[in-house]
């Protein structure tokens, strides 16, 4: 399964390649969501995990999750928010933008891992 990274943080992007990579994952590392709807149709991941704060992009991650939603093919791609923005305020936006899944940082990659899981069985 192909996954789509947006994560600034280096230390955060190897953290979710070691996590992913032995699980089965096929990933790509962007370290800006500027442009997803071209690093869409170039890949075509069936899961993006993005960052809401992403310094050095014009585009935080609730405004990348809104346009991979807007992105014709991708309207049902499986997204995930991982973000240190933890609360009830920063969930409810990351939904509101599209995301169906929603984790704070730090978070525990097995945790990680099982949602990604039983969204696949739900999604698919």
């Amino acid at each position: 399964m192909k996954v789509l990274v947006i994560e600034d943080e280096p230390d955060m992007a190897a953290l979710l390649a070691a996590t992913l990579e032995p699980a089965g994952y096929e990933l790509r590392l962007e370290r800006s969501g500027d442009d997803v709807e071209a690093v869409l149709a170039e890949y075509d991941p069936q899961v993006v995990i993005v960052d809401v704060m992403l310094f050095g992009s014009h585009l935080d991650g609730f405004e990348v999750v809104r346009r991979i939603r807007a992105t014709s093919g991708h309207e049902n791609t499986l997204v995930l928010v991982l973000t240190a923005l933890v609360g009830e305020e920063y969930e409810r936006r990351a939904l509101e933008a599209g995301a169906d899944i929603y984790m704070g940082k730090p978070f525990s990659p097995l945790e990680l891992l099982e949602r990604l899981r039983k969204a696949e069985i739900i999604t698919d």
